[in-house]
């Protein structure tokens, strides 16, 4: 589910928005107030968590952290490396993990569960290159980083997490065929879970992989 999309038609411009809010209720339900760790965001999120406890933000770049503190003044953004152990409540990483020539992908999950408290959880979102978004759109693998949901969880809980509820984003980017998204009623289901900020679909009906991984120290 992408956040960086944009388009001048207002119904576009919306499902532009609703993902940020999903995730953020998404947070908010299944880990609670900070303080919380955001990975790979561009600082609107960020933004968001830090009206509800304190949050930081970890960029690969100078370059990276200067935009993210432009966005998210005032929120720390520092490596990931850097972050004391034991320090976050909750990490959230959106589209922040994967490289195509990586199938290991294991450090930056360890360096998570690393950062979290015991019982500290992660709300994570992946492409899943096996799910019903990538099959409609023929889209299967493309985008980076892209895996199967079950391969997903398998580096998961290989690294030491449990996983506490795991889901899909539903049809929400499109298009699947000749009908605008914002109008294809295959996308209904993805807006109800949107609206209601919860985690129901299962694992495959979407583009995207969430899940929501616990800590167990």
């Amino acid at each position: 589910m992408h956040i960086e999309h944009r388009t001048d038609h207002p119904a576009e411009r919306e499902r532009d928005r609703q993902p940020l809010r999903w995730y953020l209720r998404l947070v908010l339900h299944y880990a609670g107030r900070g303080p919380y760790l955001e990975v790979g965001g561009d600082g609107r999120l960020l933004r968001r968590l830090a009206e509800h406890g304190p949050a930081s933000s970890v960029a690969s770049s100078p370059e990276r952290a200067a935009r993210v503190r432009a966005v998210a003044p005032g929120c720390p953004v520092l490596p990931l490396t850097d972050v004391r152990g034991g320090s976050f409540r909750c990490v959230v990483a959106i589209d922040a993990l994967g490289n195509p020539g990586d199938r290991e992908g294991g450090p930056d999950v360890r360096e998570w569960k690393r950062v979290l408290v015991p019982g500290g959880r992660a709300l994570v979102v992946l492409p899943d290159s096996a799910g019903r978004g990538a099959r409609l759109t023929g889209d299967a693998g493309a985008r980076t980083g892209g895996r199967p949901h079950a391969e997903w969880r398998r580096l998961f809980v290989d690294a030491g997490f449990s996983v506490h509820r795991e889901g899909s984003d539903g049809l929400s980017r499109g298009p699947y065929g000749r009908i605008p998204t914002w109008l294809d009623p295959r996308t209904l289901p993805a807006r109800v879970q949107q609206g209601l900020g919860t985690l129901f679909l299962n694992p495959g009906e979407g583009e995207d992989s969430v899940f929501v991984l616990e800590n167990p120290g």
